[in-house]
């Protein structure tokens, strides 16, 4: 645990912005929510109410207690983020505003497996993973991607193309 307390401060130290540091700090100390032992659970629970008052509701940034992140996160700009409560990301990934990661809620109310994210992913501003997808370590996402596909190791991903599936035909 003394291990795990001294990356999440050497990664708090470089966060870069204060608004940063303090949303990986309270994401980081919600987490104690997860724990077995009822003491760090007790200390984890005010983290857990002040990520969702301060960092959901003040800096529009969803990073639920749930969601499995290694250390080295860094957060630029952080606005508008988004990260669904089954997803797991590996260490030292960078996320701008905008990012949104998560799973898919179908129409008949059935919902997907939630992406699972390498070491070293790097996302633009906007970009957006979901549904049962792997990156892989060392992808970028570039800005305004949305990516519903595996990415392999290394990859670069970039571009908004899109597909028209029905026309109503001209107004």
């Amino acid at each position: 645990m003394a291990t795990n307390m001294q990356r999440a401060w050497r990664e708090i130290a470089g966060a870069g912005a204060l608004k940063s540091k303090l949303v990986i700090l309270l994401y980081r100390m919600s987490t104690l929510w997860r724990s077995r032992n009822p003491l760090a659970k007790l200390l984890g629970l005010p983290f857990v109410i002040l990520n969702k008052l301060i960092a959901e509701c003040l800096f529009s940034v969803e990073i639920p207690h749930h969601a499995r992140i290694g250390y080295g996160l860094k957060i630029f700009h952080p606005h508008a983020v988004v990260i669904g409560r089954d997803v797991v990301i590996g260490e030292n990934c960078t996320l701008r505003q905008g990012v949104t990661i998560g799973n898919v809620t179908h129409r008949d109310g059935r919902t997907s497996a939630s992406p699972v994210l390498g070491n070293d992913v790097e996302f633009g501003a906007n970009a957006v993973v979901i549904g049962a997808v792997t990156i892989g370590e060392g992808a970028t996402i570039g800005a305004g991607t949305v990516v519903t596909k595996d990415l392999p190791a290394g990859a670069v991903a970039v571009g908004a193309g899109f597909r028209v599936l029905s026309s109503r035909g001209d107004a």
